[in-house]
């Protein structure tokens, strides 16, 4: 059996929750200013806005620090959990879970992208005693560390399985040619939703991102995402209604904005703010991590004219090449967004759990087409349903 770690000069520390995290920040900078592409949630604030305020137990989440030579040069946030694959109960190493946590990846240097890490993992924790079945890697983009590493030295089992879509507004062209490439229609309903606006006092579009200002302007975008269909009369999920995510919101605002990586933006008219969007900034990426706006001015499509007036912004404005999106939802298909495909990574261990699950999401593909074909005309609503739910697991 190879040894990775001593074959790389490779050494993995772990250290846990926000302890840990706070005393890797030198670390993990220098990780991160060697990584050829950085993202929101690589950086150090989101960890610790996380274990602040949504972890539900922050001493779960372990951090893999990986040091070659004692230079930092990969940092894997995991904690262990159990998942069930076909029925099966997994011990499984996954990313921090939570629905505000919309991306996930591995934070790596360049340097270390053709290194075995996950092999070093799996060595690290087979020497440390640590037993477990699969590791789960969920919302990753294409050009994530964890795929690249993966490409780079593939271990012996592993599935990749497409997910969905991020859609993001390439911002490097003209207002002027951007937007003859959108719809007929949909550019009639903006025009038509800018004239009903101009009808209103006081309309303004602001670009926030100055310190002092942000707080003020985080309210207001609470207030008016929870003043829709989220509010405490619709789903509930408004940020302001939750405690926790209050605190991820401030914290984020908070630890960010002093290195101008926060922007508000928000469409004032008739008084009020009826639209806001909740943005991070990063290289030349602005992401667009929530929207909000007050439907009793639906008639004037708040959210698209918001989305229209940053689009605006960020084209004259060449600092920013791309507006992401964060998901695909439907809304931005009038907005002809590009796309980065989104995957989850399964590696397996070689237990017997690891081994059958591997084998079942292997042949799944070929036996769910066998499956609607030949079995599933032939079973009761019942046991359709039954399947339905079981293969859903996977």
């Amino acid at each position: 059996m190879r040894d990775w770690l001593k074959e790389t000069d490779v050494s993995i520390t772990v250290l846990r929750g926000m302890e840990g995290l706070e005393s890797l920040r030198d670390a993990w900078e220098d990780v991160l200013s060697g990584m050829n592409r950085r993202r929101f949630f690589h950086l150090w604030e989101w960890y610790h806005s996380y274990l602040k305020c949504l972890a539900p137990d922050p001493n779960a989440l372990m951090f893999f620090l990986f040091t070659k030579r004692l230079t930092p040069v990969a940092i894997f946030p995991l904690q262990f959990t159990k998942i069930s694959i076909g029925g099966l109960q997994l011990k499984t190493l996954a990313f921090p879970s939570h629905s505000h946590l919309g991306l996930c990846d591995l934070i790596c240097h360049r340097d270390a992208l053709h290194l075995p890490l996950f092999q070093l993992l799996s060595e690290y924790l087979r020497n440390h005693g640590e037993s477990w079945d699969i590791i789960q890697l969920l919302h990753l983009l294409e050009d994530s560390c964890a795929l690249q590493v993966i490409h780079n030295h593939a271990p012996s089992r592993f599935l990749l399985r497409h997910e969905d879509r991020c859609d993001f507004l390439d911002t490097t062209g003209e207002y002027e040619t951007f937007l003859p490439g959108l719809s007929k229609n949909f550019r009639r309903s903006l025009k038509r939703a800018r004239q009903y606006l101009d009808e209103l006092p006081g309309v303004e579009f602001a670009f926030t991102h100055k310190v002092l200002e942000l707080e003020e302007k985080l309210d207001a975008f609470m207030d008016v995402e929870a003043s829709g269909w989220k509010g405490a009369h619709g789903s509930g999920t408004a940020i302001k209604l939750h405690p926790s995510l209050r605190c991820f919101y401030q914290t984020l605002t908070r630890t960010l904005s002093a290195c101008g990586r926060v922007s508000i933006n928000t469409l004032t008219a008739d008084g009020k703010c009826i639209a806001a969007q909740f943005c991070l900034l990063l290289d030349d990426t602005a992401y667009i991590l929530k929207i909000g706006y007050d439907e009793s001015y639906k008639r004037y499509a708040p959210g698209n004219l918001l989305v229209d007036l940053f689009m605006k912004r960020c084209l004259e404005n060449s600092t920013i090449a791309s507006i992401n999106l964060i998901t695909d939802a439907e809304w931005h298909v009038d907005w002809k967004p590009k796309s980065y495909d989104r995957s989850r990574l399964y590696l397996f261990n070689a237990t017997p759990a690891g081994f059958i699950v591997f084998a079942m999401l292997r042949a799944y593909p070929i036996l769910n087409k066998l499956y609607q074909a030949y079995i599933q005309p032939h079973l009761s609503p019942r046991a359709q349903e039954w399947v339905r739910r079981l293969s859903h697991e996977t």
